[in-house]
C-alpha cells in the first residue's frame, strides 16, 4: 500500500460509482481512511460496466478504514449531519472531496437556447450548491488538521463548449463551481487550508457508457491528442496527488485532466 495519505482521513462524496468510487479506493491504496458518502452507496451495483460491490466492501478488502454514509447533499442539513457522523467514528477529518454530481438532467433540450428552469436550479443544486454545502460545512474540522485539502471537481465543458451548446445547466454550475473554488482558496488560506478542483474531460464510467447511444461521448476518443478516453482511475490519481503533501504549495488551481480534448 503507497503510503502518500497514510494517517490522512478524507470524506469523498459520489462515491458509490464512477469517478468516486476510483477515487475513494484511489486514496485508501495510498493510505487514508476513507469516508464513503451517496445518496444511494448501491449506485453503480445495477450499472453495466460499474463494480458489482459496495464502495466500502472494497476499500475493507484492501485492509483500510472506512465507512459509509448516504444523504442527498442538495438538502443543506446533510452537510453537517455527515460531517459530523465523520468527527463522531474519526475525530475529524483532514480531506474532502467534492464529485458528487454530474449531468443530472436529460440531454434531450438541454442546450442553452431551450432548457428549462427547472432543469437549471436542478444542475446548480446537484452539481454547485451540494459542493458549497459540504465546503462550508468541513471548515471546522479542516482548520483543525494541519494537512487539510479540498478538492472540487468540475468540467472540461465548464471553460469550452460541448458541441450545439449541449448540457448547458451543468456546465453553467461547473463553470460557478471552478470560480468558487478559487474563492474559497483565497478565503481559506490563512487557516492552511488548500483548495483545489480537477477538471475532467470525457470520462467512461458506466453511467457515461450506458448514456453514449445518446450523447455520442463514447465516440469522442479522437478528440484527445492522445488518442483515448479518460477512465476513473485517471481523475481519481490526480486527486489523490492534490490531496497529498506532493502539492502543498498548490492552491487555487483547476486542474485539467482531460488528454488536451477540445470540444468542437
Amino acid at each position: 500500500m503507497n503510503s502518500a495519505l497514510s494517517g490522512l482521513r478524507a470524506v469523498v462524496t459520489g462515491a458509490g460509482r464512477g469517478i468516486g468510487r476510483a477515487t475513494a479506493i484511489t486514496l485508501a491504496a495510498q493510505g487514508a481512511d476513507v469516508a464513503v458518502v451517496d445518496i444511494d452507496l448501491r449506485s453503480g451495483i445495477d450499472i453495466p460496466g460499474e463494480a458489482d460491490d459496495l464502495t466500502t466492501d472494497a476499500i475493507k478488502a484492501m485492509g483500510a478504514r472506512t465507512i459509509g454514509l448516504q444523504a442527498d447533499l442538495t438538502n443543506e442539513s446533510s452537510a453537517s449531519e455527515i460531517l459530523s457522523a465523520v468527527g463522531k467514528a474519526w475525530g475529524g477529518f483532514d480531506i474532502l472531496i467534492n464529485i458528487a454530481g454530474g449531468a443530472v438532467t436529460p440531454y434531450e433540450g438541454s442546450r442553452a437556447s431551450e432548457i428549462s428552469s427547472a432543469d437549471v436550479r436542478k444542475a446548480i443544486d446537484v452539481n454547485l450548491m451540494s459542493a458549497i454545502y459540504m465546503c462550508q460545512a468541513s471548515v471546522p474540522y479542516l482548520r483543525e488538521s494541519s494537512n487539510a485539502s479540498i478538492v472540487n471537481t468540475t468540467s472540461l465543458s465548464a471553460e469550452s463548449i460541448l458541441p450545439g451548446g449541449a448540457y448547458a445547466g451543468y456546465a453553467l454550475s461547473k463553470a460557478a463551481l471552478a470560480h468558487y473554488t478559487r474563492y474559497l482558496a483565497a478565503d481559506l488560506g490563512h487557516l492552511g487550508i488548500r483548495v483545489n478542483a480537477v477538471s475532467p474531460g470525457y470520462t467512461m464510467t458506466g453511467r457515461i457508457q450506458a448514456n453514449s447511444a445518446e450523447t455520442g461521448f463514447a465516440e469522442k476518443a479522437a478528440s484527445s491528442v492522445l488518442g483515448r478516453l479518460g477512465q476513473p482511475t485517471d481523475i481519481a490519481r490526480s486527486v489523490a496527488f492534490l490531496a497529498s503533501a506532493d502539492s502543498s504549495y498548490i492552491t487555487g488551481q483547476i486542474l485539467s485532466v482531460d488528454g488536451m480534448t477540445t470540444l468542437t
